[in-house]
């Protein structure tokens, strides 16, 4: 994973601002990311050390997560944004097997327990990710707005959902990336990916980084750690 100049330009900046999102970016190369995947495997193969949820907050027990989700590549383009005190909060994979349900349309902070919700996430692709195999799909500009949340419907994979009566889909991005590519949206950009009808499977690792002044209401695991990952944590709202 070779350095390079991860600062933004004052046009990528405007962008976030006004679209609540950028990206695709490269973290690693396509061949990097494929020859981690058996790492990765092994680590959905495992339980946490405190919790069952395989796919959960495995940075804090598995070092190549760890390495990922505070790599300069991410990290820097997130101080530039949010500011240069930054904590990890939490990673989550998100693996779609063939047949996998739909993640319907949805603002990540509606699901969160953080107040305030300022969020800034990463979504790297672990697995190529297609219109075929359901890549992520976003709605820029849809962070200027919240969108109520109701019941999902039974073919979803949430219990919750945005509301389909307040969202156009029109202007929809297919963010389609090759494996070691990611993007970067805040916690209020309407996303959602379709169901994979494919016979290859899609794995993306979720990183949710916050800044200081952001007290988390529920720890997700008796281990569950803030990691500072840009700056400091001089505030200390969360310390346990």
């Amino acid at each position: 994973m070779p350095h390079t100049n991860y600062q933004l330009s004052c046009a990528e900046m405007d962008q976030f601002r006004k679209q609540g999102y950028l990206g695709p970016y490269t973290l690693c190369s396509p061949d990097e990311m494929r020859n981690m995947q058996p790492e990765i495997e092994k680590v959905l193969k495992t339980d946490a050390p405190d919790h069952k949820v395989r796919e959960h907050n495995r940075h804090l027990d598995h070092r190549l997560i760890h390495e990922f989700a505070t790599h300069p590549a991410i990290v820097t383009r997130m101080a530039a944004l949010y500011g240069p005190d930054l904590l990890l909060w939490r990673t989550n994979f998100f693996v779609k097997e063939p047949g996998a349900k739909e993640i319907p349309w949805h603002q990540d902070f509606n699901y969160w327990p953080l107040e305030p919700p300022i969020i800034i996430s990463a979504w790297i692709a672990i697995d190529a990710a297609t219109l075929e195999n359901s890549c992520l799909q976003i709605l820029p500009g849809s962070h200027r707005k919240v969108v109520p949340h109701v019941k999902a419907t039974s073919e979803m994979a949430f219990n919750q959902m945005g509301d389909l009566g307040f969202i156009d889909t029109s202007s929809c991005v297919n963010l389609e990336m090759q494996p070691g590519e990611f993007v970067l949206f805040n916690e209020r950009t309407l996303h959602h990916s379709d169901a994979n009808c494919s016979d290859k499977r899609r794995i993306g690792l979720a990183v949710r980084v916050i800044v200081p002044i952001v007290k988390v209401l529920e720890w997700d695991a008796p281990l569950h750690e803030l990691v500072v990952i840009h700056g400091e944590d001089a505030v200390q709202f969360n310390t346990r």
